[in-house]
């Protein structure tokens, strides 16, 4: 039987071209690297830098901020934009209207229908706000003349604490961290809402009964503001999602475009403080200053959520999905709404940096201790009875 060539098929003619050209470029390389893996390791590189910085947007923006406000060319650019208004941003011109947005953006994203049944468990609502507003400034204004006396911080960095401590919880991280550990969200949407819808008038009365009658805060005035900036804003936003389709799309495809534009906001009126804070030089701390800080802040945190742990467990009437939530929505203080309130209640103080200083680095630290309970939390919620 002669024996004849070979003939090989369309899918094996394919695989031996392959197998050349992978040849053919061992041979090329004689280090035996492939270009094109490289190639591919860096394109994961770049897509995973784009992920972190997606995931990440507000802090690397709140970092790029506070490292640029010393650049005069940074300087020049936040006058300028704020002035693009009518109006610099110290004067109010622009700054307006990005907080009247910010709080528009907020009551859009507020659901309203889910918050219904959760409002006739008045035990747990009335527990949850007491410890966003009483506890915490009871701690602080007790603590405040050690802290001062001692000259572990300055006076106006204490009365910045007692700001952070008079502010209401959060609106969107405080829920996600309920829903994450299997917690009450009917009842943390409620609490979110309700309270900040109150800190608008609460916070600076609560501020001027501190702060006393020589301070520069008047509650009637700010409450004025607060009414037409932040208010009026948020009822609009609420009855927008009436109209049909609105509320699903806040919900569904229009969540994350609004958060970006959300700490886009955010980000400029930061940027403002520390400009502010570097011309002024108000509230700028050293190291051992901001090491101070954030051990207080760390102490009022622990004693704050473990507070809250002990007392709601000892409530035979709450189930331990009310504990979880109650730790959570009690215990946050929210920048999305705070910063704007702070900025708009001291407008034109020279010491608004160090009003506002606490609450940005409080911030990052009650989401990373935030996280980190949620998996515990979980389990514990599960072993209910």
């Amino acid at each position: 039987m002669r024996r004849g060539r070979s003939v090989s098929t369309p899918r094996e003619g394919r695989h031996r071209r392959r197998v050349d050209a992978r040849s053919r470029a061992s041979e090329d390389d004689p280090d035996g690297e492939d270009d094109t893996s490289d190639a591919r390791g860096s394109d994961d590189g770049v897509r995973a830098v784009k992920a972190w910085l997606r995931e990440n947007f507000f802090f690397a923006g709140v970092g790029a901020a506070a490292c640029a406000s010393a650049s005069p060319e940074f300087r020049d650019v936040v006058e300028s934009f704020g002035g693009a208004a009518g109006g610099s941003w110290g004067s109010g011109g622009l700054e307006k209207y990005a907080i009247a947005a910010l709080f528009f953006i907020a009551g859009v994203g507020l659901p309203v229908r889910a918050l219904k049944e959760a409002a006739s468990d008045v035990s747990l609502n009335a527990f949850t706000q007491a410890f966003i507003f009483v506890f915490p400034t009871i701690v602080i204004a007790a603590a405040a003349p050690v802290l001062i006396e001692s000259g572990w911080l300055s006076e106006n960095v204490v009365d910045g604490l007692f700001v952070l401590a008079c502010l209401p919880t959060t609106v969107g991280s405080g829920v996600a961290f309920t829903r994450s550990a299997n917690g009450n969200v009917e009842a943390a949407l409620l609490n979110s809402m309700a309270a900040n819808l109150a800190g608008i008038f609460l916070t600076p009365a609560l501020i001027h009964f501190y702060l006393g009658a020589d301070s520069s805060v008047d509650p009637i005035a700010s409450s004025s503001k607060l009414l037409v900036q932040a208010f009026l804003p948020v009822a609009l936003g609420m009855s927008l999602r009436l109209i049909p389709g609105v509320a699903s799309a806040a919900e569904g495809g229009l969540k994350e475009p609004s958060k970006l534009l959300g700490d886009a906001i955010l980000l400029a009126i930061i940027a403002k403080t520390f400009v502010t804070a570097e011309q002024s030089e108000a509230g700028m701390l050293d190291f051992n200053s901001s090491a101070h800080l954030v051990s207080v802040l760390l102490v009022f945190m622990l004693l704050h959520k473990g507070s809250i742990f002990l007392a709601a467990s000892r409530v035979g009437a709450f189930s331990r999905e009310d504990v979880v939530c109650a730790l959570y929505m009690g215990s946050h203080k929210t920048l999305a709404f705070g910063l704007p309130l702070i900025s708009t209640t001291f407008e034109g103080d020279p010491n608004l940096a160090s009003y506002v200083l606490p609450l940005v680095i409080y911030h990052p630290l009650q989401i990373f201790a935030s996280s980190l309970l949620a998996r515990p939390l979980a389990r514990y919620e599960k072993r209910r009875e």
